[in-house]
């Protein structure tokens, strides 16, 4: 039951990201409301669903990472800087995370499941 409730949490919640932005702050959670679309992060993650630990991050800025990765609840779980292209995530339980990417001035979120 506490597997399914988190999951119904976590659905509302990335499915409201635009008003969440910017009304709902999550504890330490680094979530502005983007002023103009030039500070939105285009990029993305692969695979994803991830199963094996290497992700893939694909952006057009060669600037440094800087890589945020919090569960459901709010917490920071993973962070890091780096010029590469991909990380390892060992360390992560299964389950639903909103992965930060912020590179320069511009700043992105995606959804990531770990199988």
């Amino acid at each position: 039951m506490k597997n399914i409730t988190t999951l119904f949490i976590c659905l509302i919640v990335l499915s409201a990201q635009a008003n969440w932005r910017s009304n709902f702050k999550l504890k330490g959670l680094p979530i502005e409301q983007t002023k103009k679309s030039s500070d939105s992060l285009k990029f993305s993650i692969f695979p994803n669903p991830l199963k094996e630990q290497r992700l893939f991050i694909e952006s057009n800025g060669s600037t440094e990472k800087h890589i945020q990765i919090y569960n459901v609840l709010g917490e920071k779980k993973f962070e890091m800087h780096t010029y590469e292209n991909a990380i390892i995530l060992d360390r992560l339980e299964t389950g639903i995370y909103l992965f930060y990417l912020k590179q320069g001035e511009q700043k992105g979120y995606k959804r990531l499941v770990i199988h």
